[in-house]
Protein backbone atom coordinates (compact mmCIF):
# COMPACT_ATOMS: atom_id res chain seq x y z
CA UNK A 1 0.00 0.00 0.00
CA UNK A 2 0.74 3.43 -0.31
CA UNK A 3 1.46 4.81 2.82
CA UNK A 4 3.58 7.36 2.99
CA UNK A 5 2.75 11.32 4.45
CA UNK A 6 3.53 12.55 1.50
CA UNK A 7 1.10 10.22 -0.51
CA UNK A 8 -1.67 10.69 2.28
CA UNK A 9 -1.10 14.92 1.50
CA UNK A 10 -1.02 14.67 -2.19
CA UNK A 11 -4.05 11.96 -3.07
CA UNK A 12 -7.96 11.66 -1.63
CA UNK A 13 -8.53 8.83 0.02
CA UNK A 14 -10.51 6.93 -2.24
CA UNK A 15 -7.03 6.24 -4.11
CA UNK A 16 -5.77 4.43 -1.04
CA UNK A 17 -5.72 0.77 -2.05
CA UNK A 18 -6.17 -0.49 2.02
CA UNK A 19 -9.98 0.64 2.76
CA UNK A 20 -11.83 -2.63 4.04
CA UNK A 21 -15.64 -3.20 4.80
CA UNK A 22 -16.83 -5.62 7.21
CA UNK A 23 -19.87 -7.83 8.10
CA UNK A 24 -20.56 -9.21 11.25
CA UNK A 25 -23.98 -10.57 12.27
CA UNK A 26 -24.49 -8.62 15.76
CA UNK A 27 -26.08 -11.12 18.44
CA UNK A 28 -23.31 -13.93 17.39
CA UNK A 29 -20.21 -11.72 16.29
CA UNK A 30 -19.72 -13.97 13.30
CA UNK A 31 -18.02 -12.14 10.99
CA UNK A 32 -19.78 -13.27 7.75
CA UNK A 33 -17.39 -10.85 5.07
CA UNK A 34 -14.39 -8.92 4.61
CA UNK A 35 -13.30 -7.28 1.25
CA UNK A 36 -10.33 -5.16 0.93
CA UNK A 37 -9.15 -2.52 -2.03
CA UNK A 38 -9.59 0.76 -3.11
CA UNK A 39 -12.71 2.95 -1.82
CA UNK A 40 -14.63 2.73 -5.13
CA UNK A 41 -18.04 1.23 -5.89
CA UNK A 42 -16.77 -2.42 -6.74
CA UNK A 43 -15.63 -2.45 -3.31
CA UNK A 44 -18.85 -2.29 -1.80
CA UNK A 45 -20.90 -4.21 -4.51
CA UNK A 46 -18.11 -7.50 -3.82
CA UNK A 47 -18.91 -7.00 0.23
CA UNK A 48 -22.46 -6.10 0.13
CA UNK A 49 -23.17 -9.42 -2.54
CA UNK A 50 -20.75 -11.83 -0.08
CA UNK A 51 -23.29 -10.82 2.70
CA UNK A 52 -26.50 -10.84 1.19
CA UNK A 53 -25.57 -14.04 -0.20
CA UNK A 54 -25.19 -15.37 3.55
CA UNK A 55 -28.14 -13.10 5.15
CA UNK A 56 -30.83 -13.77 2.05
CA UNK A 57 -32.55 -16.56 3.66
CA UNK A 58 -32.85 -15.58 6.94
CA UNK A 59 -37.01 -14.41 7.03
CA UNK A 60 -36.55 -11.26 9.36
CA UNK A 61 -32.80 -9.29 8.71
CA UNK A 62 -32.05 -6.09 10.38
CA UNK A 63 -29.65 -4.81 8.29
CA UNK A 64 -27.74 -1.85 10.29
CA UNK A 65 -24.78 0.18 9.18
CA UNK A 66 -22.43 3.23 9.12
CA UNK A 67 -22.96 6.38 7.89
CA UNK A 68 -21.64 5.14 4.27
CA UNK A 69 -24.77 4.86 1.55
CA UNK A 70 -23.26 2.89 -0.43
CA UNK A 71 -24.22 -0.32 1.25
CA UNK A 72 -27.60 0.72 0.70
CA UNK A 73 -27.32 1.55 -2.54
CA UNK A 74 -26.01 -1.92 -3.55
CA UNK A 75 -28.06 -4.03 -1.34
CA UNK A 76 -31.09 -1.94 -3.09
CA UNK A 77 -30.42 -3.25 -6.35
CA UNK A 78 -30.45 -7.42 -4.44
CA UNK A 79 -33.37 -6.86 -2.05
CA UNK A 80 -35.59 -4.74 -3.41
CA UNK A 81 -39.43 -5.76 -4.45
CA UNK A 82 -42.47 -4.06 -6.67
CA UNK A 83 -45.79 -4.57 -4.75
CA UNK A 84 -48.27 -6.13 -6.40
CA UNK A 85 -51.86 -3.99 -7.05
CA UNK A 86 -53.65 -4.34 -3.35
CA UNK A 87 -50.94 -5.68 -1.78
CA UNK A 88 -50.31 -2.33 0.35
CA UNK A 89 -52.80 0.35 1.26
CA UNK A 90 -53.33 2.86 -1.83
CA UNK A 91 -52.20 5.61 0.91
CA UNK A 92 -49.05 4.12 1.45
CA UNK A 93 -47.73 5.84 -1.78
CA UNK A 94 -44.91 3.27 -2.39
CA UNK A 95 -44.83 0.35 -4.86
CA UNK A 96 -40.70 -0.37 -4.90
CA UNK A 97 -39.85 -1.09 -1.67
CA UNK A 98 -37.56 -3.61 0.73
CA UNK A 99 -38.45 -7.17 0.22
CA UNK A 100 -40.76 -8.48 3.32
CA UNK A 101 -38.86 -8.48 6.57
CA UNK A 102 -35.87 -6.47 5.86
CA UNK A 103 -34.81 -3.16 7.55
CA UNK A 104 -32.01 -1.19 6.46
CA UNK A 105 -30.98 1.61 8.45
CA UNK A 106 -27.74 4.01 9.37
CA UNK A 107 -26.48 5.84 11.54
CA UNK A 108 -25.54 8.93 10.39
CA UNK A 109 -21.52 9.77 11.15
CA UNK A 110 -21.04 13.30 13.18
CA UNK A 111 -24.76 13.83 13.72
CA UNK A 112 -24.41 16.21 16.47
CA UNK A 113 -27.45 18.10 16.27
CA UNK A 114 -28.68 16.64 13.54
CA UNK A 115 -31.10 13.29 13.05
CA UNK A 116 -29.03 10.60 13.99
CA UNK A 117 -30.33 7.79 12.38
CA UNK A 118 -31.89 7.50 9.15
CA UNK A 119 -33.58 4.28 7.71
CA UNK A 120 -32.46 3.75 3.53
CA UNK A 121 -35.38 3.70 0.79
CA UNK A 122 -39.03 2.21 2.13
CA UNK A 123 -39.69 -0.95 3.96
CA UNK A 124 -42.37 -3.28 2.90
CA UNK A 125 -46.00 -2.39 4.65
CA UNK A 126 -45.62 -5.85 6.72
CA UNK A 127 -41.78 -5.34 8.08
CA UNK A 128 -41.49 -4.48 11.41
CA UNK A 129 -39.16 -0.97 12.72
CA UNK A 130 -36.29 -1.41 14.85
CA UNK A 131 -36.35 1.25 18.08
CA UNK A 132 -34.23 4.23 16.92
CA UNK A 133 -31.25 3.52 19.85
CA UNK A 134 -31.02 -0.19 18.45
CA UNK A 135 -29.56 1.04 15.30
CA UNK A 136 -26.12 1.21 15.35
CA UNK A 137 -22.83 -0.21 13.95
CA UNK A 138 -21.13 -0.25 17.82
CA UNK A 139 -20.02 -4.00 17.45
CA UNK A 140 -18.63 -3.33 14.02
CA UNK A 141 -16.64 -0.47 15.25
CA UNK A 142 -15.57 -2.63 18.16
CA UNK A 143 -14.59 -5.19 15.62
CA UNK A 144 -12.43 -2.75 14.00
CA UNK A 145 -10.23 -1.61 16.78
CA UNK A 146 -9.96 -4.71 17.63
CA UNK A 147 -8.44 -6.13 14.43
CA UNK A 148 -5.85 -3.45 14.12
CA UNK A 149 -4.60 -4.33 17.54
CA UNK A 150 -4.32 -7.83 16.57
CA UNK A 151 -3.55 -7.36 12.65
CA UNK A 152 0.26 -5.95 12.18
CA UNK A 153 -0.82 -5.14 8.10
CA UNK A 154 -2.42 -2.72 9.32
CA UNK A 155 0.07 -0.56 11.29
CA UNK A 156 2.38 1.73 8.88
CA UNK A 157 5.58 1.48 11.27
CA UNK A 158 6.02 -2.47 11.03
CA UNK A 159 7.66 -4.04 8.29
CA UNK A 160 4.40 -6.18 8.00
CA UNK A 161 2.76 -3.52 7.13
CA UNK A 162 0.41 -4.27 3.46
CA UNK A 163 1.92 -3.64 0.44
CA UNK A 164 -0.63 -5.30 -2.06
CA UNK A 165 -4.08 -5.23 -1.48
CA UNK A 166 -4.04 -9.28 -2.01
CA UNK A 167 -1.34 -9.57 0.86
CA UNK A 168 -3.98 -7.20 2.68
CA UNK A 169 -6.71 -9.72 1.44
CA UNK A 170 -4.82 -12.29 2.53
CA UNK A 171 -4.59 -11.39 6.22
CA UNK A 172 -8.46 -10.47 6.67
CA UNK A 173 -9.19 -13.82 5.46
CA UNK A 174 -6.69 -15.41 8.16
CA UNK A 175 -8.32 -13.13 10.78
CA UNK A 176 -11.53 -13.67 10.09
CA UNK A 177 -11.13 -17.62 10.70
CA UNK A 178 -9.49 -17.25 13.99
CA UNK A 179 -12.01 -14.88 15.03
CA UNK A 180 -15.37 -17.01 13.97
CA UNK A 181 -13.82 -20.27 14.84
CA UNK A 182 -10.64 -20.54 17.01
CA UNK A 183 -10.90 -17.49 19.83
CA UNK A 184 -13.87 -17.54 22.13
CA UNK A 185 -15.77 -14.27 22.10
CA UNK A 186 -15.70 -11.76 25.14
CA UNK A 187 -19.26 -10.98 24.28
CA UNK A 188 -20.65 -14.63 24.43
CA UNK A 189 -20.36 -17.27 26.92
CA UNK A 190 -17.81 -18.55 28.62
CA UNK A 191 -15.23 -20.39 25.89
CA UNK A 192 -17.95 -20.21 23.25
CA UNK A 193 -16.82 -18.81 19.72
CA UNK A 194 -19.21 -17.15 17.38
CA UNK A 195 -19.32 -19.70 15.15
CA UNK A 196 -20.57 -22.36 18.33
CA UNK A 197 -22.62 -19.01 19.30
CA UNK A 198 -24.36 -19.46 15.83
CA UNK A 199 -24.49 -23.36 15.43
CA UNK A 200 -21.86 -24.48 13.23
CA UNK A 201 -20.06 -26.48 15.49
CA UNK A 202 -20.00 -27.08 19.22
CA UNK A 203 -16.70 -26.44 20.42
CA UNK A 204 -13.79 -24.61 19.65
CA UNK A 205 -11.35 -25.31 16.73
CA UNK A 206 -7.63 -25.22 17.45
CA UNK A 207 -4.97 -23.47 15.23
CA UNK A 208 -3.46 -26.53 14.49
CA UNK A 209 -6.57 -28.02 13.12
CA UNK A 210 -7.31 -24.92 11.33
CA UNK A 211 -3.81 -25.32 9.41
CA UNK A 212 -3.76 -28.84 8.75
CA UNK A 213 -7.58 -29.47 7.64
CA UNK A 214 -8.54 -29.70 4.05
CA UNK A 215 -12.18 -28.91 4.85
CA UNK A 216 -14.57 -28.40 7.91
CA UNK A 217 -16.15 -31.25 7.66
CA UNK A 218 -14.20 -33.00 10.53
CA UNK A 219 -15.28 -30.18 13.14
CA UNK A 220 -18.31 -29.26 12.07
CA UNK A 221 -21.71 -30.90 12.99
Amino acid sequence: MRCTLAWARTFPPSECEGWTIHFIERETRYWIAAQAGQKQDELFRQGTQSAWAWASAAQFIRWFTDGERRYGIMLWQLASVTLAPGEAHRDYGRRKVWREGLEVAMKIKGSQGQKRVEWVKVEHPFTAISPEHEVHANHNEAHNSALRRRASTYRRRQNLYAKRVAALQRVLDVQRLVHNWVRPHHGLEKDTTPAMAIGYCDRPISMLELLTQQGSASFIR
